[in-house]
């Protein structure tokens, strides 16, 4: 007598096949996905709100090792208002050409800095000034994008 063997799984034609429908699949998804991110305009407005408060963030952290931390105070800290000499600080001009500066720098969004003079980011240390830089959206009054960090005096 022959033994018969029955032989249980799939046949590679039915793997190739498998294959080929979920790579069909798959690739229609993504193809769905990409369009609606394109076209959606919460990215771009994200990206630039973002780099519109890091670039804010930068000039008054260079402002701060500009005139030293004892002047680094009140509207000093802000290097898009002219400041008048007070004391041992010196006047210091207004950076009107930087694109961080302009306003509104990017059309319908507006850029507030705040100064903290407590440390009260950092515990009430007087050794910390803590600054946040906040983009509002100026149709809507929306606030987009915040960033706050604490500038050392060291």
């Amino acid at each position: 007598m022959k033994a018969r063997f029955h032989a249980r799984g799939v046949t590679l034609v039915e793997l190739i096949a498998f294959i080929v429908i979920v790579g069909v699949l798959v690739s229609g998804l993504i193809g769905g996905f990409t369009a609606t991110m394109r076209g959606s305009g919460t990215p771009k407005q994200m990206t630039q709100t973002l780099q519109l408060a890091q670039e804010r963030m930068e000039l008054i952290r260079a402002r701060k090792d500009m005139v030293g931390f004892a002047c680094f105070t009140g509207t000093r800290f802000d290097p898009c208002q002219a400041a008048a000499a007070a004391g041992s600080c010196p006047a210091i001009a207004a950076a009107t050409t930087h694109p961080a500066c302009i306003s509104p720098p990017l059309a319908g969004y507006s850029v507030t800095p705040i100064l903290d003079e407590t440390g009260a980011c950092m515990g009430g240390d007087v050794n910390y000034k803590c600054i946040t830089v906040t983009v509002t959206d100026t149709a809507t009054s929306t606030q987009l994008a915040q960033l706050t960090t604490a500038v050392a005096n060291y």
